[in-house]
């Protein structure tokens, strides 16, 4: 197939949408494939090949679009100088070109059988995919953390001495006084009080610099660098955002890393969405179960604690905190995806138990309680641990894939150069586990994960209509609140690509051909 061709197809599938499914959806196919399965009837291949038709079509737009995403950064930081997030999208686009270019159509048994070992495929490289991604997160931040002129663009690097001073005063906004913005916006003036900016002067500043906006404040270029209304603060949701908030001279720093972390929510939310489709019909069709089910979350809360309470005393080498289970209403069902639950309480209940062991560090430990309500439209866990809390400036920074991968502890000494090549094979292999085999294997994993735990928890909880929240006391504990809708019609949480980037579209920047002004 010619390189043309090859980029019409990966345009044509990049620029749909997806079609997004429902906890109801999902459940009711699979039962409907797992009635058929042992089915030699033409209906029970019917019911397989129209499954497989609609995921020949589905997963190259969503894996288009998680490529277009990598190559388009949304984010100020440069991603595609980060040597994994390049292997990462040249892993991304072998898998485009496996689906699109070497898998006929699945319309005959046999064609059938090639597209579910594509799948089988997919499926073991999903992981590999996720330790690629985790460790591109680690490089991204170094490379942040050293000014790294090849991926920190030049707005956002120190300044010369010489202009340090001018920069402790505060800049206007998340959307850094745009001219288009017809209200006036209050600002910090160098003599402390509050004052207003001038439209009209603004106006005519930009115009006398042949149409280039200049800081009212500082009399200089003032650091534009998205179209107008499109950057929000960290203080707000809301991506057409225009309430005025103060920055200091860190602000624009901490703009960029907002919008580098609204960019991996997305890309791990695509990520989720793309992989239980693979998994779900793999499942099906050679296990004979599928992945949304109704499930008893109490069940596998108690699965969570064990394990989490295993990895813990393997770490310590003593007993771990007793984790104290209440459920009011223990019988209580939902329909959710089991190793999804799982995945989360193992997350929380693991950082719960750590936190309390290393800030008490005596015995007895106090205990961590675990208790799960259940109400009309929510089944909701809250984790309570006495591990000493967070501060409420570090509260922020949890959330942050940047802020936790710049370093983790470990216990055990770095891979002798000798050793350095087992070992990375061995880190691969574990990483390429099926998201089943780490509920049955979870007791064997490191108490000490990859570093964006806990962000890409919340992305989990809030795919299907969740949330987690946090509340912390500093010199007391955390309280984790995990959320599942209970609504079998809450649809996944997933934004198309256009969609994600109307949020932060940097200025010269090219969206689906056409240049950002």
């Amino acid at each position: 197939m010619c390189a043309k061709l090859q980029k019409d197809l990966f345009r044509r599938f990049a620029s749909k949408e997806m079609t997004k499914l429902t906890l109801s959806q999902y459940y009711t196919a699979g039962r409907h494939l797992l009635k058929h399965r042992n089915s030699d009837s033409e209906a029970g291949f019917s019911a397989f090949q129209l499954t497989a038709s609609f995921l020949r079509r589905e997963l190259p737009v969503r894996i288009g679009q998680t490529i277009s995403g990598l190559n388009q950064s949304p984010s100020p930081y440069r991603l595609p100088q980060v040597p994994q997030f390049k292997a990462l999208m040249d892993d991304y686009v072998d898998d485009f070109s496996l689906l699109v270019d070497r898998t006929p159509e699945p319309k005959t048994p046999e064609t059938n059988e090639q597209f579910v070992d594509t799948l089988r495929k997919l499926k073991r490289k999903y992981r590999v995919n996720m330790w690629t991604l985790s460790q591109g997160l680690r490089e991204l931040s170094s490379a942040i953390e050293a000014n790294n002129p090849q991926i920190v663009p030049g707005f956002l690097l120190p300044a010369p001495r010489k202009q340090q001073a001018r920069q402790l005063m505060h800049y206007f906004s998340s959307t850094l006084a745009y001219p288009s913005l017809s209200a006036p916006m209050a600002y910090l003036a160098p003599s402390g009080k509050m004052e207003m900016t001038d439209p009209t002067k603004w106006l005519q500043s930009t115009q006398a610099n042949g149409g280039t906006p200049q800081d009212p404040l500082l009399g200089s270029m003032a650091p534009q660098q998205w179209s107008p209304n499109k950057v929000c603060s960290e203080f707000c949701h809301e991506t057409s955002c225009r309430n005025p908030r103060l920055w200091f001279a860190d602000g624009t720093r901490r703009c960029a890393d907002n919008q580098t972390r609204r960019f991996f929510d997305w890309l791990y939310s695509m990520n989720l969405g793309t992989q239980l489709l693979i998994e779900d019909h793999v499942a099906i069709h050679d296990f004979g179960h599928n992945l949304v089910q109704i499930i008893q979350p109490l069940q596998i809360a108690y699965k969570a604690a064990r394990d989490a309470t295993s990895i813990c005393e393997r770490h310590y080498g003593f007993s771990a905190p007793a984790i104290k289970i209440i459920a009011p209403t223990p019988n209580v069902t939902t329909t959710y995806v089991p190793h999804y639950l799982y995945s989360m309480l193992f997350q929380l209940l693991k950082n719960a138990l750590r936190a309390t062991v290393e800030h008490h560090k005596r015995t007895p430990l106090p205990v961590v309680k675990l208790i799960m309500s259940s109400g009309d439209e929510d089944v909701t866990f809250k984790i309570s641990d006495e591990g000493g809390g967070i501060p409420l400036s570090r509260v922020d920074a949890i959330w942050s894939y940047l802020g936790t991968t710049k370093s983790q502890p470990s216990t055990e000494h770095p891979p002798t150069s000798c050793a350095n090549a087992v070992a990375k094979k061995r880190a691969v292999r574990n990483s390429a586990l099926s998201s089943i085999t780490v509920m049955n294997r979870a007791a064997d994993m490191p108490l000490f994960g990859a570093g964006e735990g806990l962000p890409m928890t919340r992305q989990i909880a809030r795919y299907f209509g969740g949330d987690l929240d946090l509340v912390s006391m500093e010199g007391v504990g955390t309280d984790m609140y995990l959320h599942l809708s209970r609504s079998r019609n809450a649809i996944e949480h997933a934004h198309d690509l256009h969609t994600m980037l109307e949020s932060a579209v940097p200025e010269g920047s090219t969206v689906n051909g056409a240049t950002a002004t």
